[in-house]
């Protein structure tokens, strides 16, 4: 199992794999089960360790540290669990250094023998004990000075003030002010400080603070329907982002967006159900600070997860005119679909995108922070399902990679020398491309799709096109791990074929 985990970490580090393969593992190796074995988790554990030395730089992104630090207070609770091993412990605590420390390795320590760990440790017992003195000789010090009486002040003995100026209260005295006192806890001064400054508020920032607190949902839904009734019978934008104002609340804007979206719905026979005029206003509403992207997406997947497929069409074109004044990003549209979800909805979306706007600034809005191949559900996400799907919708050009498979695809089959293919890839293929495990994989794909076409002649075609594979594979490691997945990928889409391996005789 091990050596498994191992192999899907280095499939990462090639590109391979994608981010959230790998965050499932973790999060299976982290797994709770009811009356699981010590030994169990403890294979788990050191299973999760290895794979985090070696992919936990790439997956600690700002994007996913929320998940992170959700896995390492899950591995703190681990390692105080009773009856773990001891190594399983050290291999958790190594892990949680290795974070700290920004996922760089530390210089092996040199190995101490066990009489220069005891002196290091009274050594730093000594240093511990002198600072606390020191601290605690400054606080009386300083107490004393507070405490010393002022000029003209004079001492009292007897039954008054004692030479220690400590006070006598039935018969007993309280202790000396050079004696150190109980410290005030920080935290005390901290909720003074805040009380404060809450009485310090100026008027007119008080008014605007219960203003906002009397604003709730109730009061956010009955002037929504005001606006979008007044909207619908001609209101300006201007007069409808005043109006806005008026029921503006931080967290409840996208019920606003719902129902103007879904106004757009119901009213189809007006003017204003085109999109055109909807847009100006969610776009006039974000430039006055009233609608933030967030809020508009979540406003927006509400309309599409309560609308039919037969209105899909109509929010699909709101979607795409709201992406191209800015309302939204595509990068934060897309993440609205990741999985699948709501499957083909994304792919419409950007073909209203293509007809809109052209070719050109879909693939520059498409840039790399857009995942689009998380849009398709898994199980489409199969290189020659997925090219099928994109060729028809005429939005292949989207994804290079698969692009220039279904070309070096179409091009093998045509020809049979190895020499042919080669020009055919030096001439269409930068240089940098041919230099990825992408291409490499792509490659694969292709040899071994036309070599399982005729079942006839398996061995025969794989035996042929040999050499090309050899040509790549021969370059770095990472080449050979990205064939071998092609295919892994390749057996599985099509129900592992028995004996395919067996053929090869390579």
């Amino acid at each position: 199992m091990l050596g498994n985990i191992c192999f899907i970490g280095e499939l990462f580090k090639s590109g391979i794999l994608h981010e959230s393969i790998l965050h499932r593992c973790v999060q299976k190796l982290l797994e709770k089960k009811r009356h699981e074995r010590v030994a169990d988790m403890s294979e788990n554990i050191e299973c999760l360790c290895s794979l985090l030395r070696v992919v936990g730089k790439l997956l600690d992104t700002p994007k996913a540290e929320g998940l992170m630090n959700q896995y390492f207070e899950r591995m703190k609770a681990i390692s105080c669990r009773p009856g773990l091993p001891v190594r399983i412990r050290f291999m958790l605590e190594d892990v949680a250094v290795l974070r700290e420390n920004k996922w760089q390795q530390s210089h092996a320590a040199v190995p101490q023998t066990i009489a220069e760990m005891r002196q290091q440790l009274s050594e730093h017992q000594r240093v511990a004990i002198t600072e606390s003195e020191k601290s605690r000789s400054k606080a009386a010090q300083r107490q004393q000075q507070s405490a010393s009486p002022s000029k003209g002040h004079k001492r009292r003995g007897g039954d008054g003030f004692s030479k220690a100026i400590g006070r006598r209260v039935d018969g007993q005295k309280f202790p000396p002010l050079n004696q150190q006192s109980p410290v005030v806890p920080e935290r005390m001064f901290q909720k003074a400080n805040v009380v404060i400054q809450e009485k310090g508020k100026p008027k007119k920032a008080e008014a605007a603070a219960a203003a906002e607190k009397k604003v709730s949902k109730q009061d956010v839904v009955k002037l929504s329907d005001t606006l979008i009734e007044r909207w619908w019978k001609g209101m300006g934008v201007e007069e409808a982002v005043a109006l806005a104002k008026q029921s503006y609340a931080p967290g409840l804007m996208h019920i606003v967006v719902g129902k103007i979206l879904k106004g757009c719905l119901v009213q189809k026979e007006t003017k204003r159900s085109d999109g055109l005029e909807v847009t100006a206003l969610l776009k006039a509403l974000g430039a006055s600070s009233l609608l933030e992207e967030n809020e508009f997406a979540k406003g927006y997947e509400e309309v599409l997860e309560s609308s039919s497929e037969d209105e899909w069409s109509a929010i699909a074109s709101m979607g795409a005119l709201a992406i191209i004044e800015g309302c939204i990003s595509l990068f934060r549209f897309a993440a609205l679909f990741d999985v699948g979800k709501h499957y083909p909805f994304f792919i419409t979306t950007l073909k209203k995108l293509l007809d809109l706007r052209g070719s050109a600034w879909l693939k520059e809005a498409c840039n790399e922070k857009v995942n689009l191949t998380k849009t398709f559900p898994e199980k489409l996400q199969i290189a020659d399902k997925m090219i099928d799907i994109l060729k028809e919708k005429k939005l292949l050009f989207l994804f290079p990679t698969l692009l220039i498979q279904f070309h070096l695809t179409d091009f093998v089959k045509q020809n049979e020398s190895v020499e042919d293919v080669l020009t055919w890839i030096q001439e269409n293929v930068d240089a940098e491309t041919q230099s990825s495990a992408e291409f490499c994989f792509v490659l694969g794909s292709s040899v071994f799709a036309l070599a399982t076409a005729d079942h006839t002649a398996e061995t025969e075609l794989l035996t042929t096109w040999k050499p090309l594979l050899l040509k790549y594979v021969s370059r770095k490691k990472s080449f050979q791990v990205a064939i071998l997945f092609s295919l892994q990928v390749h057996c599985y889409s099509r129900g592992f074929p028995k004996g395919l391996l067996l053929k090869t005789g390579w």
